[in-house]
């Protein structure tokens, strides 16, 4: 018989020519061993059949009465290279199978073997074409999912019936949106193996480029990690630009040519997944952001309003609140986007599972948050806390404000809230507070916005705290600043030389310059009240030139 010198390892013949659901009666063979040739014979054997070395012997049923032991036995004796059938093998032939180290597959009994006779010829004589052939039955199968709309979840656990591997599906920081764990990897060496491929220098060289690697010809990358594992990583492009990554992971010999197929096509599935989320958003933004306007205009009757918030989904019978963001001025490099902002707030959002509307206005980020019923600010508070931490932690040397108004308890109180928020906002953003500002908080300071043009304001600041001021000015020293902060700790000069970072004794020789400097005497209550407004209303004057002297 003519037999052409073919050779595929047998792991790529079973990923290419079988289907995904076969299962493997034996489990102590060489997945590498080489694969030249494919056979179709019948059980109980008959002489004719022609069985060499190497081949892939697919075995029909003959007879109520196979033989299988037998049969197995003369496959161990040719060293053949694998067998598969349709049909139950008894016990006893896996078992000889098991002790050659001789694979035995089983397909569904519905599964033509010729088809399967012809996928493997296809794979041994023409694999390029088996490969693209696959490559499309992937494609559509994780479209076709796509085009039902599955979940994240649920299209990273077909990838893993598919490849019969891990798979692990991150965003464009490497955070993992989701993944799917198998049995070959231990729980504690996968959970140190994804914490560390959510480090920045886990890409592949040159990847750390987000458009970059979106122009990559090869989008698919092999590469090997730590302890013996490796996987096919693959960017998520979408609108030119990569947005996360797929990686199909395994002990370094058991990914092959499929799961390469895999990653790639598992990667523009969650592509167009990610491509439909986002369009389904940016719809649903726009329209809350209408209703947000509408709202804020106060053109439209609640009862409209109430109507047009149940069509959004979005629940109007608890108390709101409404908070306000915005970056501080800087450098343009290390001033983020506003849309990155946005961004930030909706992660925080989500993973505190709160209910809110977002609204990226043309300097600031509004969110109007549902809070408990008791209306409770605390809800909001920590939402703003949560943004501050993660815009820190991704942006050092960006300044970020935000001001939160006071609970809201129907449709017409969130235009108070929100002309709150901003107020706040404005009084965060002017005296440079790095914490949020809630407007139950302002105090003195509503008061001080009245009057923050009026002359008298800035000549009270000057007889007040005004040689202070000028003797900072002219000696590079942070008197103003220490005495603030010695109000703010309330006194106690242990607790304000801590805030400082100074010795208590160097903060009592400060105290000390600036009772004779400015001429005060703090110990007097009228004295303390006069200096901590004046010291508030410094904050809000334009530039502290202008406590200095006036004509």
């Amino acid at each position: 018989m003519f037999s052409p010198k073919v050779s595929v390892p047998l792991s790529e013949v079973i990923r290419l020519a079988l289907p995904t659901d076969v299962q493997y009666l034996t489990q102590n063979f060489d997945r590498h061993r080489m694969v030249q040739w494919a056979t179709v014979v019948g059980v109980p054997l008959r002489r004719e059949e022609l069985i060499t070395a190497g081949d892939f012997v697919i075995v029909a049923v003959r007879s109520d009465h196979p033989n299988w032991d037998e049969a197995i036995r003369e496959f161990v004796n040719q060293q053949v290279s694998v067998a598969v059938t349709n049909q139950p093998i008894p016990d006893s032939a896996i078992e000889i199978a098991e002790a050659a180290g001789i694979p035995l597959l089983q397909v569904s009994s519905e599964m033509d073997l010729r088809e399967i006779h012809r996928g493997i010829m296809m794979t041994l004589l023409q694999k390029e074409a088996q490969v693209a052939q696959k490559h499309s039955d992937l494609s559509r199968h994780l479209h076709r999912l796509v085009a039902e709309s599955v979940e994240f979840d649920e299209l990273a656990d077909e990838m893993g019936n598919l490849t019969g591997h891990s798979v692990l599906v991150q965003d464009k920081r490497l955070s993992p949106i989701t993944f799917v764990r198998t049995p070959q990897i231990p729980e504690n060496q996968w959970e140190g193996l994804v914490n560390r491929l959510c480090e920045s220098t886990s890409l592949p060289d040159g990847w750390s480029d987000r458009r970059q690697v979106a122009q990559k010809p090869d989008r698919v990358e092999f590469q090997v990690l730590e302890q013996s594992y490796a996987r096919y990583i693959a960017p998520i492009v979408v609108g030119g630009m990569s947005r996360g990554f797929v990686s199909v992971i395994a002990h370094l010999e058991e990914l092959d040519v499929f799961d390469q197929l895999a990653a790639g096509q598992g990667a523009m599935a969650f592509a167009l997944s990610m491509s439909r989320e986002k369009a389904v958003n940016d719809n649903t933004k726009m329209l809350r952001g209408d209703f947000l306007d509408a709202v804020l205009a106060g053109t439209i009757p609640a009862s409209e309003l109430e109507r047009w918030a149940n069509r959004l989904g979005h629940r109007i019978d608890s108390p709101h609140a409404v908070l306000a963001f915005t970056w501080g001025t800087g450098q343009q490099n290390e001033r983020p986007s506003q849309r990155r902002l946005e961004t930030i707030v909706n992660g925080e959002i989500g993973l505190a599972r709160l209910s809110a509307l977002v609204r990226n206005a043309e300097h600031d980020v509004l969110v109007f948050v549902a809070l408990d019923n008791d209306y409770n600010i605390a809800v909001a508070r920590a939402l703003a806390e949560n943004v501050f931490e993660q815009t820190h932690q991704e942006y050092p040397k960006a300044r970020i404000f935000c001001g939160i108004g006071r609970p809201a308890v129907n449709l017409h109180e969130w235009r108070t809230s929100h002309r709150e928020a901003l107020q706040s906002l404005e009084t965060a953003r002017r005296m440079d507070e790095q914490r949020p500002m809630y407007f139950g908080d302002l105090s003195v300071h509503r008061l001080l916005f009245q009057i923050e043009d009026h002359p008298e304001l800035e000549r009270f600041c000057r007889e007040t705290i005004g040689a202070l001021a000028d003797y900072d000015d002219k000696h590079n020293s942070t008197l103003v600043q220490t005495l603030s902060v010695y109000f703010e700790n309330l006194g106690n000069l242990t607790q304000t030389a801590d805030a400082l970072y100074i010795h208590r004794n160097t903060l009592q020789y400060r105290m000390e310059r600036i009772t004779e400097i400015a001429n005060i005497d703090i110990n007097n209550p009228d004295t303390r009240l006069a200096v901590q407004l004046a010291l508030k209303a410094f904050k809000l004057l334009p530039t502290k030139k202008e406590v200095k002297a006036i004509s």
